[in-house]
């Protein structure tokens, strides 16, 4: 986001993040808002530690998958454009990992798209001439 100040994050966090989430962070003023706004927002200091020795408060996963997405967008540290295609590339090989889970995967994505005719349709079909 261009403009990252406390109304324009908060507008985006209330917007896809239901209250009472979890929202961790670094401990930068924008976000300082989140538990008036009910969130749980345990938050830890980057110039002091990576986890927050009390709470465990940690960005790393966060920046590790945003890491990974953009290591894929052709060595540009900048995100324009379709965001949201990106990300679901990025879940989507995540989760099928192996050349034969994502191949299971379309098929099982074409299948809901296009479902087989049953054995009894295509009988029919044949039987009265028709395609």
């Amino acid at each position: 986001m261009e403009n990252r100040t406390s109304e324009v994050l908060l507008s985006a966090i209330e917007e896809h993040i239901l209250p009472g989430t979890t929202v961790m962070s670094d401990c930068w003023s924008s976000y300082q808002c989140l538990s008036d706004e009910g969130f749980v927002h345990p938050t830890v200091n980057h110039s002091m530690h990576f986890v927050d020795p009390d709470t465990g408060a940690h960005t790393q996963s966060i920046e590790g998958t945003w890491r990974a997405i953009k290591r894929g967008l052709n060595g540009t540290n900048h995100v324009k454009g379709p965001f949201d295609s990106y990300m679901a590339a990025y879940m989507w090989k995540r989760k099928n990992s192996t050349a034969e889970s994502r191949m299971e995967s379309l098929l099982d994505m074409i299948k809901e798209v296009y479902p087989p005719r049953s054995k009894d349709k295509r009988k029919l079909k044949k039987k009265n001439g028709t395609k």
